[in-house]
């Protein structure tokens, strides 16, 4: 459960990912649970494919993509397609209002709500005095079908808020159960990854590879490089003075 490679690949942002393009290809989809699953689970499948070569090269590990895989195909995906196939049937019946929520429907609807809100204010058995009531009454059944739809979208994207929350914070909880060798064997893996792509690079000689041991944090590093030569010249042994390039020695102060 640990994430080496960013945390634009923790379970949250990805299964936001995949659910926005689930999310832009349910209105197109058959309202048909097992259909709907069944297509959901391969948009999920192809946008999982399109970012786990991201999530390689940024030095992922394989143990990691595994549980990211079931996160969002086995636990996430089937409580999104329930929702989404509802979702799409009541979208579709235009959320069972009279007369698909037509401006006949509303003004029926709000002389209806008018009425009753009259009936509430005189009745006296209702501690309700304002006049006011039966006009809140009737411009609330007036916009009814808004009102009902809002509660339903609503209520949808409460789910999808639910399921992305719910899967980083499963995350986060195993993080702390992770042993120092689940740990090391991860660095390992990507360490062994990296060594791998290194050995198979252009150029490289079948002797170079051999025995050659995989790249990891607790391999120790390799000795530097022997620094540069001194540009400056030796200075000469008994004057202090540099040599002169190319000179024959020192000349004598005794004359010949």
């Amino acid at each position: 459960m640990l994430n080496l490679a960013g945390r634009e690949y923790d379970f949250g942002p990805v299964l936001y990912t995949v659910l926005q393009d689930c999310e832009h290809r349910r209105r197109s989809l058959p309202p048909d649970d097992g259909e709907t699953a069944a297509r959901f689970a391969e948009v999920a499948r192809q946008r999982l494919a399109e970012i786990q070569p991201c999530y390689q090269e940024a030095g992922g590990t394989p143990a990691y993509w595994r549980e990211l895989e079931s996160e969002v195909l086995e636990t996430a995906l089937p409580q999104y397609s329930r929702a989404a196939a509802a979702q799409t049937r009541l979208e579709q019946s235009t959320y069972g209002l009279w007369r698909q929520g037509d401006p006949v429907s509303r003004l029926v609807l709000g002389l209806a709500g008018l009425g009753v809100g009259g009936l509430i204010v005189k009745a006296p058995f209702i501690p309700i005095v304002e006049d006011t009531f039966a006009f809140a009454l009737a411009a609330a059944a007036f916009l009814y079908p808004e009102i009902k739809r809002l509660v339903f979208d609503w209520r949808f994207s409460r789910l999808l808020n639910r399921l992305i929350v719910q899967a980083e914070s499963y995350q986060h909880r195993r993080l702390p159960y992770l042993s120092e060798a689940g740990l090391e064997a991860e660095l390992r893996a990507v360490g062994g990854a990296t060594g791998a792509e290194v050995d198979a690079a252009p150029g490289s000689t079948a002797a170079g590879r051999v025995g050659k041991a995989p790249m990891s944090i607790f391999t120790p590093a390799e000795g530097a490089p022997p620094a540069p030569p001194d540009a400056r010249l030796p200075h000469a042994a008994g004057g202090g003075q540099r040599a002169k390039p190319g000179g024959g020695g020192s000349r004598t102060g005794a004359a010949g």
